[in-house]
């Protein structure tokens, strides 16, 4: 019988935090960002610094990964001597990635499961990060497969947005879009409902108080939970992040794991600079 050695797959927006996709070896398949003169890769030919600084003055679109660049990842998987791949993409609600990496996979030899974590950013990257740890952990494909699921359907993510025209202009609205006339000074916090599309879980007034309610939300996700990770994220608000973080560390000290990172350009297109994004996943 054939050992298994298995692979992680993630696409490039679901923002696992680059010292541990390179510690995990993790494949990354990068989205595209579209200015006026180029096509971008995600992470690769346009880092989320370079990224935020253009789209001050200019306009940004997005597309999935081109099947090209899934093909040769399922190559190079392939070729590095791999059987399995645990392939991790963002909320097929949100992305055509999923249904790409499900359609190519088809032609390759490799065993592949591709987790549609209904979730977006870190949230949907916590299923990666989960998938290497019990793979290193030794367990079978199959095992992982079904814990990753499990876990997933108790991962969230909530970002405070400070203006949502970037929602607006990119298409990606969901069920954000009766927020569009609201009050000047109103700082939605945004999820991903049950079926991965966007929606607005608070409406609060003013900056500090949207973080508190922030907060209680990241609260009411942990729970009773005694297995948690949890990480910020910001697109360019660096120093609000780490307020935040720090926050967090000291009203939930049950947390095991904390993570902290960029948003990345594809996703930083629909939010726009300012966003400060918290993930939350319990394993218990």
């Amino acid at each position: 019988m054939q050992t298994e050695k298995i692979a992680i797959l993630v696409d490039s927006c679901s923002d696992v935090p680059t010292p541990v996709l390179q510690a995990a070896d993790m494949a990354l398949v990068p989205m595209n960002v579209i200015f006026r003169d180029r096509v971008y890769e995600d992470r690769i030919t346009i880092t989320p610094a370079e990224f935020y600084r253009r789209q001050a003055t200019e306009p940004a679109t997005t597309s999935s990964p081109t099947g090209k660049r899934v093909v040769e990842a399922y190559h190079q998987i392939e070729a590095s001597g791999y059987t399995h791949v645990i392939a991790v993409s963002i909320s097929a609600k949100l992305s055509g990635t999923y249904q790409e990496l499900k359609l190519l996979a088809e032609d390759s030899p490799l065993v592949v499961h591709v987790v549609n974590t209904r979730s977006v950013g870190i949230g949907s990257g916590f299923a990666a990060i989960y998938a290497a740890e019990l793979r290193d952990q030794g367990r079978s494909f199959d095992q992982i497969v079904a814990e990753v699921e499990r876990v997933t359907n108790q991962t969230k993510v909530f970002f405070y947005v400070p203006s949502l025209k970037y929602l607006q202009a990119g298409g990606r609205i969901g069920r954000v879009a009766g927020l569009a006339g609201t009050l000047l000074n109103v700082k939605p916090i945004i999820s991903c409902d049950d079926e991965g599309v966007y929606y607005p879980i608070a409406k609060v007034r003013g900056e500090k108080r949207t973080i508190a309610k922030l907060i209680s939300l990241v609260g009411d996700a942990i729970g009773d939970g005694q297995h948690v990770s949890v990480s910020v994220v910001d697109g360019v608000n660096p120093d609000l992040r780490e307020d935040v973080l720090a926050q967090l560390k000291a009203k939930f000290p049950q947390v095991s794991q904390w993570y902290s990172g960029d948003v990345s350009p594809a996703l930083g297109v629909h939010t726009g600079p300012g966003l400060i994004g918290v993930g939350v996943q319990v394993r218990d």
